[in-house]
């Protein structure tokens, strides 16, 4: 009880804005947040990896130019198909210059 009467019947808006900016941040909101943080860069990271994999897979299928896969194909589709090949390895260069960036 004699702690509660230490207690301020009354805390002015400058003093109450003073102890909060001041105030010590809990541990437990930091490490939640961290581990929120490392949670999404694993996710993405996995993400990435997957899409590249799947990506290099396309490539690879691409430019085989399999004869029956691309019978029946008019001269547009063939085209696109090559733009897509292009864009796609583009793709992966950026790939490649991003995780460099943060190789270094």
């Amino acid at each position: 009880m004699s702690e509660s009467n230490k207690l301020p019947q009354a805390i002015s808006h400058k003093k109450l804005n003073y102890l909060m900016l001041n105030a010590q941040k809990e541990l437990n909101a930091l490490d939640d947040t961290k581990n929120s943080e490392s949670l999404e860069k694993i996710e993405f990271d996995e993400l990435i990896n997957n899409w590249e994999i799947v990506t290099k897979d396309v490539i690879k299928k691409i430019s085989k130019r399999n004869k029956e896969f691309l019978k029946d194909k008019s001269s547009n589709s063939l085209i696109a198909l090559g733009a897509m090949e292009v864009h796609l390895n583009m793709a992966l260069q950026a790939l490649n210059a991003f995780k460099k960036d943060f190789k270094d």
